[in-house]
């Protein structure tokens, strides 16, 4: 199992065996709600009709919904005017994100979800365009699949509605045809599968603790906690991933924001800040705290792993990343989330612009305010919730594709030699992490599963009297009435006659290791442990 799809490999095999839905909450000690997960059980159950159960044809399932996900943004791109050049660019930009690529081979719902809200808004900019109610309908139908995959897709149908509204081409199908068909299409078959979830005891969205914390937060963390807390998340992490990850597109417009003097001398000053900051670093004169955002990419590498020795104990097992390169990283990232800000202030003002003239000199076509609005709304409710890193996949696609399609419709794609090289240079940074980190973890992977096979299988241990890690304990001794025993994991562990980890520890014994290779940093091994009585 790899990070939380042991909960949907579990509500899937509920599903087919029993044929309901089982709660997909954790239970008390957790947050009790979670995704909708519908559509990625529905796919998932497909898949093993066909195949049979499988993990490793689930975790398929998802690639391929991945593979189709990425052609479909292709397609847009190229469907509206992009250049070849930089409509590939922007697909591998969504392809080698480390977050996209990683979860592509687990059974987690960020990819099925992500691949439904594209294949919406395909639909529904085709659709605008003829318009062709039926298409735009099909795009409907997708939002509706991305919500039942999980509630944040509501981003998608609010967006379109608003756009309707404010945007000329909502009167290309008349704004209140379009909003029944939203209603009728997406927003009723919504409530009442989250009405179904109530009467069958499962988790309504009006029961979701995350949804009540939103409202809750302000008054149980104080108002300058709460800011804090906002600050962190639209900040440290939200704007700095979204930066990050959308560099290599944000590259390409480096001539509009050069040329805006603003811009320019930020760049200048922040520049010269960051040189004398890397100087006092290297001389050892500043601290260097390095700290990634929860979940999947961590100090060095793609995870998450969840061992006791790593993640509990905090001990460093991989490689890690100097500060000096740290905040090398994070300059770049903050020079991208400065970009995106301005131009998604621009794109915003010559949308308000538009609509105060009603339709006249609008420069802003459809598609690309669509994507962003839908895109802000999606990070303005996950910045007021809480998030881990993953959750940032969809809203930098739905950027991407804001930028790649805002131009104006006079203006031809015309390549542009020194941006498509300044955008390159992060891709290809990208892709080298990507592609290390989920080899490397997935050899993690493997010999953590010849280390429990060892245990389980060869040694018949009881699953539930080894730490094996959260996935592993989860999957085989997960109990919503579990109290966590002293001095050991919270993970459903009962009793620790072994314990896997990636070293050694004091107090246990080393019964056998398990080798594995890493691309990045040296080589690696699952121990498998025995305290010493």
């Amino acid at each position: 199992m790899i990070n939380d799809d042991w909960a949907f490999v579990r509500t899937l095999a509920i599903f087919i065996s029993e044929g309901r839905l089982a709660s997909t909450g954790w239970g008390p000690s957790f947050a009790p709600g979670g995704p909708a997960l519908l559509t990625h059980l529905i796919w998932g159950w497909l898949v093993t009709h066909f195949w049979g159960f499988s993990l490793t044809g689930l975790r398929i399932s998802v690639l391929v919904l991945g593979i189709l996900g990425s052609a479909a943004l292709l397609i847009l791109l190229r469907l509206f005017k992009a250049g070849a050049a930089e409509a590939l660019l922007a697909t591998l930009t969504v392809v080698f994100n480390p977050l996209f690529l990683s979860q592509s081979f687990t059974y987690m719902t960020d990819v099925t979800f992500t691949s439904m809200m594209i294949f919406s808004v395909l639909f529904l900019a085709v659709g605008i365009e003829g318009p062709k109610t039926f298409l735009i309908a099909i795009g409907l139908v997708f939002a509706l699949l991305a919500i039942l995959t999980r509630q944040l897709g509501l981003a998608i149908p609010v967006a379109f509605v608003l756009m309707l509204f404010v945007h000329p081409s909502g009167r290309r199908i008349g704004k209140w045809k379009g909003l029944c068909l939203t209603l009728i299409v997406v927003i009723i078959p919504w409530l009442a599968y989250e009405y179904y979830l109530s009467i069958i005891g499962s988790t309504p969205i009006s029961r979701h603790l995350v949804l009540q914390e939103i409202f809750l937060n302000p008054v149980n963390k104080g108002l300058p906690d709460y800011f804090k807390f906002l600050f962190g998340n639209l900040f440290s992490c939200g704007l700095m991933y979204i930066g990050l990850f959308i560099s290599p597109v944000l590259a390409l417009k480096c001539r509009s924001l050069i040329s805006w003097t603003p811009f320019r001398y930020f760049l200048l000053i922040f520049t010269c800040m960051f040189v004398l900051f890397e100087v006092a670093l290297i001389a050892g004169i500043l601290p260097a705290p390095v700290r990634f955002c929860p979940n999947v990419i961590f100090n060095f590498g793609i995870g998450p792993v969840l061992l006791k020795d790593v993640y509990i104990m905090g001990v460093q097992r991989a490689w890690e990343l100097p500060p000096a390169f740290y905040y090398l990283i994070i300059y770049w990232a903050a020079i991208g989330a400065a970009a995106f800000l301005c131009l998604a202030s621009w794109s915003l003002a010559r949308l308000l612009q538009g609509l105060a003239l009603r339709g006249d000199g609008l420069e802003i076509a459809f598609l690309p305010s669509l994507c962003l609005v839908a895109g802000l709304s999606y990070v303005g409710v996950i910045v007021l919730s809480g998030f881990h890193d993953r959750y940032l996949i969809a809203p930098c696609v739905l950027f991407i594709i804001w930028l790649i399609s805002d131009r104006e419709p006079s203006v031809r794609p015309v390549f542009k030699p020194f941006a498509v090289i300044l955008a390159s240079a992060p891709l290809i940074c990208l892709i080298f992490f990507s592609v290390t980190g989920v080899h490397d973890f997935m050899e993690l992977k493997r010999a953590q599963k010849e280390a429990v096979d060892y245990l389980v299988q060869e040694k018949a241990v009881n699953p539930c009297h080894v730490d094996a890690g959260f996935e592993f304990n989860a999957c085989h001794c997960y109990d919503l009435n579990f109290q966590p025993v002293e001095g050991l994991s919270w993970w459903w562990v009962h009793k620790e006659d072994y314990l896997v980890t990636l070293g050694p520890l004091p107090g246990y014994e080393t019964v056998r290791t398990f080798p594995f290779n890493r691309y990045a940093g040296p080589p690696g091994a699952i121990y498998v442990l025995k305290p010493f009585h």
